[in-house]
């Protein structure tokens, strides 16, 4: 149960306190590459598996498993210098819905290219892998308590910021922008919405409906505010696509919440969802 570990969340930190697992499964689409090249890849998912699962992304006795999907699509590649360097796509997923998509991951690699870690050394392949672990973590820990998730975000903007400042700076200007959209002010109540939504979800399931009303009714206006602050937010459309079955269940029958879901909600194909749930 959520509630029942807040209080004892609140006093984490990025090395203590709550041991975070991940569990990645991760795909690497080279097939319109050249056979050689495509040889050069084989090993990659592999690597990229153990990298996130063989390592104690936290230390701490106690762990709960993230489900995680890496996915990799390699557009094409080229000489520069001594390096043969990668362009690719990367898009990263969490099960309860934390989501991200990069278009700019640009690396060097080769079949024996090590993927390790490495605190001091900047590593173009394994310092993107890091960041996006931690921004996958930060928006799973704000589930648990209200902005529990702080300390992983700060981790994450401490490899942006030494990626601006690398040789393969490629791509972290736009993991930094993310970042600060995701951690600005007027998204903030999107964050604080999480736990709440979380208990709520529990407390439905517990068929402590009363109880779980209250926790749905401060998500609801935190929702509504972050639309409010932020209309073309995508934050908040990434939470509505993992989250709108579950919404229009909460709040099943009730006209003025749905309704306003059918107008904040971005996603056109939602609005017959919440349209059935009215009339439940």
């Amino acid at each position: 149960m959520k509630l029942g570990i807040i209080i004892f969340l609140s006093f984490i930190f990025i090395d203590s306190a709550y041991s975070q697992v991940l569990k990645v499964q991760a795909k690497v689409d080279y097939r319109h590459l050249s056979s050689e090249e495509q040889e050069e890849l084989r090993e990659l998912a592999d690597k990229i598996n153990d990298y996130f699962n063989n390592y104690a992304w936290t230390e701490d006795e106690y762990e709960t498993d993230i489900a995680v999907n890496v996915y990799v699509i390699i557009e094409n590649v080229r000489k520069k210098s001594h390096e043969k360097m990668y362009k690719a796509q990367f898009q990263i997923r969490s099960e309860s819905g934390e989501s991200f998509y990069d278009k700019e991951f640009e690396f060097p690699y080769h079949r024996n290219y090590p993927l390790e870690h490495n605190k001091v050394q900047f590593d173009p392949v394994t310092k993107v892998l890091d960041y996006y672990a931690y921004m996958i973590l930060a928006g799973e820990m704000d589930t648990y308590g209200l902005l529990l998730g702080t300390p992983y975000y700060d981790a994450a903007l401490d490899i942006a910021n030494q990626g601006t400042f690398s040789q393969y700076t490629t791509g972290w200007s736009s993991r930094l922008q993310e970042h600060e959209k995701i951690n600005n002010i007027r998204n903030r109540p999107l964050r604080e919405a999480k736990p709440d939504f979380f208990e709520a979800l529990y407390l439905f399931e517990e068929g402590n409906e009363k109880e779980a009303r209250k926790y749905a009714k401060i998500v609801y206006d935190k929702l509504v505010q972050t639309h409010n602050n932020l209309p073309n937010n995508k934050y908040l459309k990434i939470f509505f696509e993992a989250h709108y079955k579950e919404l229009a269940q909460m709040f099943s029958g009730n006209v003025e919440v749905l309704e306003k879901f059918i107008l904040i909600d971005p996603v056109a194909t939602h609005r017959d969802l919440y349209r059935e749930y009215i009339n439940k």
